[in-house]
């Protein structure tokens, strides 16, 4: 089955192996240039594109991280503040006490 001249043209524009404006029949060699390397071009864009897409999802995963880390900061700020604030002996760093943490998100309408 002989392809669509107006698509092995496209094909051979795309490529720039033939100008936009040149209508003229397409040839044997440019036919056989088409049924050899259009499907792996395809092939390749569906690659590329599926690659693209799991490149976005990973970049969406990772914003979404960074965002819920800087949230979990500010609320063990937050919570080191309202602890100092209600007589509590609270650390500038590490683990926050349990007493501490559950009375700020009581406080604070908070379920984490």
């Amino acid at each position: 089955m002989e392809p669509d001249p107006e698509a092995v043209r496209a094909y051979m524009v795309a490529k720039d192996m033939r100008q936009p404006d040149d209508h003229s029949a397409v040839t044997p060699p440019e036919v056989r240039f088409f049924l050899v390397y259009k499907h792996r071009d395809d092939a390749r864009e569906v690659r590329e594109t599926e690659i693209r897409r799991e490149q976005e999802e990973c970049w969406e995963r990772a914003q979404a991280a960074q965002t819920a880390a800087w949230e979990h900061k500010e609320h063990m700020r937050k919570a080191r503040e309202w602890g100092r604030a209600n007589s509590f002996t609270v650390g500038t760093r590490g683990r926050i006490a349990a007493v501490v943490w559950s009375g700020y998100q009581q406080a604070m309408g908070i379920t984490l």
